[in-house]
């Protein structure tokens, strides 16, 4: 009986301590369907048309003050996909994982990227292009989150932020 009186206490303490770290996250779910043709140069050394569809998740997190702490973006049902129009030849890649922001006391802010960030299988060949696992890195703040200052962990099969040419070759060889 006695511990059946505490529950109410315990639930109303708890209410409180999560009202003291801060409001409930605020969360926004954009639905994408967008087609963007990139020139001859940008990537490959002819045209290529990136077309990326899903939905992206940003769920962000503020502080008692009302500052950001920290936010993620999760992408579900996401493709992308990359066609060289002149010979309609294509490959895709399904994007899963969370992006997590969280902003520092000196004002940069952490990231983490664990999950599939490319799979890229050649029809008939296999993968051709892996990017998975973890990667941690200091941006510059939270607003410009991608910009890497510097790379503290790179694991699981994560490439080299320095690694791009092989994205270019697997994605620009396979469509050529």
């Amino acid at each position: 009986m006695r511990f059946l009186r505490m529950v109410p206490v315990g639930v109303a303490a708890l209410v409180l301590a999560a009202q003291a770290f801060g409001a409930a996250p605020s969360v926004e779910i954009e639905h994408v369907d967008r087609t963007r043709t990139l020139p001859a140069g940008a990537l490959c050394p002819f045209d290529v048309v990136l077309h990326s569809e899903g939905a992206r998740r940003t769920t962000t997190y503020t502080d008692a003050s009302g500052a950001l702490d920290r936010f993620t973006v999760h992408l579900s049902a996401w493709k992308t996909s990359f066609t060289n129009p002149l010979t309609g030849a294509t490959v895709s890649t399904v994007l899963a994982g969370p992006v997590i922001v969280e902003a520092q006391d000196d004002g940069t802010a952490l990231v983490r990227i664990p999950g599939n960030d490319g799979l890229i299988v050649q029809p008939g060949g296999g993968p051709i292009y892996t990017d998975q696992g973890l990667i941690v890195y200091v941006a510059p703040d939270t607003t410009n989150w991608e910009e890497r200052l510097e790379v503290l962990h790179v694991a699981g099969g994560y490439r080299s932020p320095d690694d791009f040419d092989s994205f270019v070759a697997a994605v620009c060889g396979s469509i050529d």
